[in-house]
């Protein structure tokens, strides 16, 4: 039988979603701080990682690595958003956290795995590349790069699709439907909120299996590979750098030429990159590693300590994903250089458009004036000479009697001798012709016919 709730008003402290103090502390103050910057340095980091200068296998990788990582930062906001007051005590904003919070939990680690094996796959392909030579001058295959993106993509995707599912989250409707709160348990309990476990055995079993295979797949054998990629990069890393300074002291027929010491410089900057993200990944997800084990393997007496724990953990994890960008710059030179000419170039395009539009506006506005003034000035004065003009016409204008015509002189074949014809202005008369027919409007000519 379902109980009604609805005539009961929950208090403020009792709307609230954090677990801890620490929690509403570090989701109010740090999360928003660390989620900004991460997802703002990332971002800067696309567009160096990107460009085509800079394409390769392990840029490659890593830009892959920093769009997970922003949309596992952008994830983390529902949760910061849901300790404010404007939005924790907000009807529709409580509906929308409570039906979707599971399914962001779902896509943020589906985000961070993808992050996991990128990070993974890149130290894997340095290591191979400085142990032979010859295949990181070697490119892929144009469809190989994007199968293994996808492999990733898709079994990070169906590692973590259990997630979806592994709580039920029913909603509840308060103080007469104005107020709305949920509660979640995991399905794999023996009872769910005081009642027998509805959900089939075989289903519960099935998840069961997925959250032990999770922490195993996707957190502590990734965290192991990683650790031993990482001291396997660091030892071939000081012997290519011991080869190098060796290879300085040889006789100059024997150097290398000028181009093969200088690609290997570019993969020791690279390596060494990947070796401090490595580095920094296995600080900041190990403790969220060994807190998993922790819990499979004993029994939390105190559940508020092993919630400030995890809460640690995560911020840890969350600080992670935002200091790739600071690694960036401070393992790579020529990275600097490149996001630094990129900004400059975006920066004189935007100036030069900005002073452009600005000086246009300017000219504009102080030619509008004196134009729209010489405007009306050449109107006036046209007007004014076209009054003039009309009137000086009219009084100039000589009658018909006055005009003083010269005599024009023809010369008429049929009577030899010439005279003087007086000029006539053409005008419209009737004049019959000559074989009698009827008048016809017409233009006389100025001679008459005799």
């Amino acid at each position: 039988m379902a109980v009604n709730f609805s005539h009961i008003c929950l208090t403020e402290k009792q709307q609230m979603v954090h677990g801890t103090e620490l929690e509403y502390n570090l989701q109010r103050y740090v999360y928003p701080a660390i989620a900004i910057f991460g997802i703002l340095g990332n971002a800067l980091n696309l567009t160096v990682l990107l460009n085509r200068n800079m394409r390769s296998r392990a840029n490659c990788f890593l830009a892959v690595l920093a769009f997970a990582d922003i949309i596992f930062l952008s994830l983390v906001l529902p949760n910061v958003l849901a300790n404010y007051g404007a939005f924790v005590f907000n009807y529709y904003f409580r509906w929308f956290y409570f039906t979707t919070k599971m399914h962001i939990i779902s896509l943020a680690n589906w985000s961070s795995a993808v992050a996991i094996w990128c990070i993974i796959s890149v130290c894997a392909d340095r290591l191979w590349g400085i142990r032979n030579p010859l295949y990181a001058r070697d490119p892929w295959p144009w469809w190989k790069m994007p199968l293994v993106m996808s492999t990733i993509v898709v079994g990070t995707g169906v590692c973590t699709l259990y997630q979806h599912f592994e709580y039920n989250c029913p909603l509840r409707d308060y103080c007469n439907g104005t107020q709305i709160f949920s509660r979640c348990q995991a399905i794999t309990n023996e009872r769910m909120f005081g009642r027998p476990n509805p959900y089939p055995e075989a289903w519960r079993n099935l998840i069961s299996f997925c959250v032990t295979l999770y922490p195993l797949v996707m957190i502590i054998c990734p965290i192991i590979l990683l650790a031993v990629l990482n001291l396997l990069l660091i030892c071939a890393l000081r012997r290519r750098q011991h080869n190098l300074m060796l290879g300085g002291h040889a006789p100059d027929s024997r150097k290398r030429s000028t181009e093969v010491n200088s690609f290997a410089k570019t993969e020791h900057r690279v390596t060494l990159t990947v070796t401090f993200i490595v580095t920094m990944f296995t600080i900041t997800n190990g403790p969220s590693a060994l807190e998993h084990l922790v819990r499979k393997t004993f029994s939390q007496d105190d559940m508020t300590l092993y919630y400030d724990i995890n809460m640690i953990c995560t911020t840890l994890v969350i600080f992670g994903k935002a200091s790739n960008f600071i690694l960036f710059c401070l393992g790579s030179k020529h990275f600097r250089l490149r996001l630094i000419k990129l900004t400059q170039k975006k920066m004189n395009k935007k100036i030069e458009n900005f002073s452009s539009t600005f000086l246009d506006r300017t000219s504009l506005r102080r030619s509008s004036g004196p134009l729209m003034k010489k405007r009306s000035s050449t109107m006036n004065e046209s007007c004014n000479t076209s009054e003039n003009s009309q009137e000086s016409s009219k009084k100039r204008l000589p009658s018909r009697a006055s005009l003083n015509l010269r005599p024009l002189t023809l010369v008429d074949n049929r009577t030899g001798p010439s005279r003087a014809v007086p000029f006539v202005p053409p005008t419209e008369r009737f004049t019959p012709y000559e074989d009698g027919s009827e008048p016809l409007i017409h233009t006389n000519s100025n001679t008459e016919r005799e």
